[in-house]
């Protein structure tokens, strides 16, 4: 599938009940997404999952191998149900990570940050806070499952594959660190 039909797909999709299944390069299996935005670098969308919506994620065109619309009776019940009538999209600039990571420090929310990219030995996965924000890199606070934060993380922009915010996860992460 060419960059462009990918772009031209997900970009068709946008205010629509499309559910897009999105296939990447670093993953057999696929994920299903309502598109939000897309840019010629990146896609924003929310994950959808037997009819629950969790989280935005922001995703990579260039690992996307294949994409295309689900049509069957689990989108028109989604359709039916109004799933996406209550989704609050934070506006976030998608022209390049760098817009995206200044986007997402101006709302000081706990963020996924992921190398999803297991065959080179270069995944990773980090939840926490965005530091700063630099032209080649993300200066990031993580947290690992007991609460305790590394400070001071560099994570290039080349060895991202995702990055994903108010999904439950990180809001029960940041729920518990506002009162804690």
């Amino acid at each position: 599938m060419k960059k462009s039909d990918k772009i031209d797909l997900l970009r068709n999709s946008i205010g629509t009940y499309n559910l897009c299944r999105c296939f990447f390069d670093y993953n057999p299996d696929y994920w299903y997404y309502y598109v939000l935005d897309v840019s010629d670098k990146l896609f924003l969308g929310i994950e959808e999952d037997d009819f629950l919506l969790d989280g935005f994620e922001i995703r990579k065109i260039s690992n996307l191998k294949k994409v295309e619309i689900k049509d069957d009776i689990c989108v028109k019940i989604n359709d039916e149900n109004k799933i996406l009538a209550n989704v609050d999209a934070p506006k976030i600039d998608i022209s390049s990570w760098k817009a995206v990571f200044e986007c997402l420090k101006a709302l000081d929310i706990i963020i996924i940050v992921e190398n999803e990219i297991t065959d080179r030995g270069e995944d990773f996965f980090l939840i926490g806070r965005i530091l700063d924000v630099k032209a080649s890199h993300v200066a990031f606070s993580s947290f690992d499952a007991d609460g305790i934060w590394d400070n001071d993380i560099q994570i290039p922009y080349s060895k991202i594959t995702s990055v994903t915010f108010n999904s439950r996860y990180t809001k029960n992460w940041q729920e518990y660190f506002s009162k804690h």
